[in-house]
């Protein structure tokens, strides 16, 4: 009997570990990252101060019309990938209000080369 018991449990381990992965696939295929097979551009940079030329954390770096944007790291850098476009409109506003001063909004557009999928910026804020 003990012997029985110990083969339906070793079965019952073995279909759950298989039913887990299984689920963790389907989770992974339907809600992982985007996978667009290098049809995205990475756009990284750091967001400076004018007067001190130091990093500014909690500024808005946007993308209009693409919803990707993202916020300044506590040095100023930002990354953020979107989909291969000509030319990128960027917009880049405090959003914190006097927290870390108040500097005026700037809009750039930026033209990516054909053989190119990165782009690196440094935005200067006054």
């Amino acid at each position: 009997m003990k012997k029985h018991l110990r083969r339906r449990n070793f079965f019952r381990t073995i279909f759950g570990v298989f039913s887990l992965s299984g689920i963790m696939f389907t989770f992974q295929a339907c809600y992982g990252p985007p996978q667009d097979f290098g049809l995205d551009v990475l756009i990284q940079g750091k967001v400076v101060s004018g007067i001190t030329l130091t990093g500014i954390p909690d500024i808005l770096v946007n993308i209009p019309y693409t919803g990707q944007n993202t916020v300044t790291a506590s040095d100023g850098s930002f990354s953020l990938y979107a989909e291969r476009l000509p030319s990128y409109s960027i917009i880049v506003s405090d959003n914190d209000g006097d927290k870390n001063g108040i500097y005026q909004a700037k809009d750039t557009l930026v033209n990516l080369p054909e053989t190119n999928d990165l782009i690196d910026l440094q935005i200067v804020l006054n």
